[in-house]
């Protein structure tokens, strides 16, 4: 009985309204879903010539499902053949030489997570048409069965659980509850698999939900009888407590390592607050001394709301992408609905920690448990609605594959990491914040470059704006990133670190430097480079020397240049203070670091406006640059800078005015 002792001691304090108020941010917990990626035929495209089948591209393991269809506008049928999945794609057969004509397909797949998702896509065959439209509709919503099935999952899963808590903890539990909650659970999930594939990882844990529901129903049956079986009959309740976490989007491809932790701490600390209402108004309703249980109770719903609190802040920023999204998305708008139940919870368990328990009114207590438990049953309901939405971060990676990128390509958020590089004739920039990642293609006239073919991380990736390509990944140290066939490996730290003091003091520090030498190698193409050896002298000298070619000398306001070999030219030249870092002309963002060596910082950051990318290893000790990569459109540099502070050596050629 140490930790039902611990319970009794925590203190009572205010600050457990504001928690409360904390956690009324946290989302509702969401099955996962595959997310549709693309189709090809594109979705309202015109062919030249028909095509024999179409394709339908899932970022997540599906299966086929049934009342998929291909027909022609205003006719019949031109599927050929049995659809099938080959990987993450499903394959719809379409029969041969189809002629010109609008055609439609609905096509229907069971997600990894048991949900049905289908979709339409029309397209048409004879070139100047116009677009079609589709003929045939499909319906994603979740019906009532599927609403009313879930309902009962999670009420009986957290009344289980929760009792199963309580009676170990605080105080016995009548079994009869536990045979409740079981068969309560077994209803539920028989209602949600009945068209669910036990090969499906959603189908499988249902199944194993629905088994242990059934044992420990079966256990809780018998316990009067045997006694000794009561303790099994409770265990078989904290079994449950996995299932929501194994069965949903925790466990996608691509999601931090943290979430199922976090999912299951969010399960825990719900199952513990409504499971134990429930067992402490059964336990209100007897006699006996009822004060210990009521403070070991209130002490347990504390910590409850602070494990809520705590993974609820969590998963609101893993579900939603902006604070838009909770007025402009379905799920957001349930979510707001379950904040006004949660602020109306907040209340009554203010009421009930700070005026009722500390003077014993059970009276009182009774009535407002009953209360937090009706609003719990309305809480739920939302919950099961809830698991059937797309979070926020779905709906936006769906409106990406359904509109076409126009303008400028997106700028990275602010936290995450980018780096850039050449790939072919393309600048290609990698901006990573896990589990999101984005590419950002340019080409050489500077213009964001669409309709590639990038896998990032070995996922598929999709549009997310004009020449931008995402994906979520698994966060790893490197990022294998592939264009249209050209692989390109980004090396990416483990934590996030700021550089921008680094790289502010390691400008000032360059600035101040009497000279600096650096060999440049410049290309615009994997065909075109030239190598070059600058030398910058204070205030305002600069040399260059281009291998087997020009050759140029700038002092204040005057400048030489000449070909190799040849007359030096004068001509006049506007002030340009030196030495001048060349990653400080503009405004410097995303600056972390990528790398920490015994002797080196190795940064990375971008200026916007061009947009340039940069990354610079800077010596720990004096903070200047040993070398520089710069990646823009048709521009890719790399410096190594061999000197600093050595004799001057800029002068004016002799014999030239």
């Amino acid at each position: 009985m140490r930790l039902a002792r611990f319970l009794e001691a925590l203190p009572n304090r205010p600050a457990l309204l504001v928690v409360l108020l904390i956690a009324l941010a946290l989302p509702g917990q969401a099955w996962g879903h595959a997310t549709l990626l693309r189709t090809v035929p594109a979705d309202g495209s015109v062919l030249a010539a028909p095509p024999d089948t179409v394709q339908i591209f899932f970022d997540d393991t599906v299966r086929t499902s049934s009342g998929i269809k291909a027909v022609r506008n205003g006719g019949g049928s031109v599927l050929r053949g049995k659809p099938r999945v080959v990987g993450h794609r499903l394959v719809i057969p379409l029969q041969p030489g189809l002629s010109d004509g609008d055609y439609t397909v609905l096509w229907r797949v069971l997600s990894d997570d048991g949900h049905t998702l289908a979709g339409v896509m029309a397209f048409g065959v004879g070139s100047g048409r116009a677009p079609p439209v589709p003929s045939l509709t499909a319906d994603n919503g979740p019906s009532v069965q599927d609403v009313l099935s879930r309902f009962l999952f999670f009420a009986g899963l957290l009344t289980a659980v929760g009792a199963a808590f309580f009676r170990f903890v605080v105080a016995p539990v009548p079994v009869r509850l536990m045979l409740g909650a079981f068969l309560v659970v077994f209803i539920g999930v028989s209602g949600i698999v009945h068209d669910v594939s036990i090969s499906t990882r959603f189908g499988s844990v249902m199944a194993a939900a629905a088994v242990v529901a059934g044992v420990g129903a079966m256990l809780a049956a018998i316990a009067p009888v045997f006694p000794r079986l009561e303790p099994l009959a409770f265990a078989a309740g904290l079994a449950l407590l996995p299932v929501p976490t194994l069965a949903g989007h925790a466990l996608d491809p691509g999601r931090p390592g943290y979430e199922p932790v976090v999912d299951f701490l969010h399960v825990a600390a719900a199952s513990f607050w409504l499971g134990g209402l429930v067992a402490l108004g059964l336990a209100l309703s007897s006699s006996g001394d009822h004060a210990p249980l009521v403070r070991r109770f209130s002490n347990v719903a504390f910590v409850s709301v602070l494990v809520l609190a705590a993974t609820g802040v969590l998963r609101a920023f893993a579900e939603l992408r902006s604070v838009s999204q909770l007025w402009s998305t379905g799920y957001g708008r349930l979510l707001i609905v379950k904040t006004a139940l949660l602020t109306l919870l907040a209340a009554v368990g203010w009421v009930n920690r700070y005026r009722l328990v500390p003077s014993l009114s059970f009276a009182g207590l009774r009535r407002n448990v009953a209360v937090e438990l009706t609003l719990f049953a309305v809480l739920i309901a939302a919950v099961a609605l809830l698991t059937d939405l797309r979070p926020g971060r779905d709906r936006t990676a769906g409106a990406a594959v359904a509109t076409e990128a126009k303008g400028p390509p997106p700028l990275p958020a602010g936290r995450m990491i980018v780096q850039g590089r050449e790939s072919g004739d393309l600048a290609i920039a990698l901006a990573v914040a896990w589990p999101g990642a984005e590419l950002v293609v340019l080409g050489q006239d500077g213009s964001a470059v669409n309709g590639l073919r990038v896998v990032l991380g070995g996922i598929e990736a999709r549009s997310c704006g004009n020449g931008c390509y995402g994906a979520f990944l698994t966060p790893a140290r490197r990022v294998r990133v592939s264009v249209n066939g050209r692989v390109t490996t980004f090396e990416v730290p483990a934590k996030r670190q700021s550089a921008d003091a680094l790289v502010a003091h390691a400008t000032a520090a360059f600035r101040r430097l009497q000279s600096v030498e650096y060999i440049e190698r410049l290309a615009s193409s994997p065909k075109s480079k030239i190598v070059s050896r600058f030398t910058l002298e204070r205030p305002n000298r600069l040399m260059y020397e281009i291998r087997g070619g020009a050759d140029g000398i700038i002092i204040g306001p005057r400048r030489w240049d000449r070909a190799r070999g040849g007359k030096w030219i004068p001509s006049a030249q506007d002030l340009t203070p030196q030495p001048e870092p060349i990653w400080a002309a503009g405004h410097v963002t995303n600056a972390y670091l990528l790398e920490t060596t015994p002797s080196t910082y190795v940064v990375s950051f971008m200026n916007p406006l061009a947009p340039v990318w940069f990354t610079i290893s800077f010596d720990r000790h004096t903070l200047l640059p040993r070398t520089l990569r710069m990646t823009a459109a048709a521009h890719f540099m790399t410096h190594r800078y061999i000197r600093f502070n050595g004799p001057p050596k800029i002068r004016a050629p002799s014999g030239v005015r």
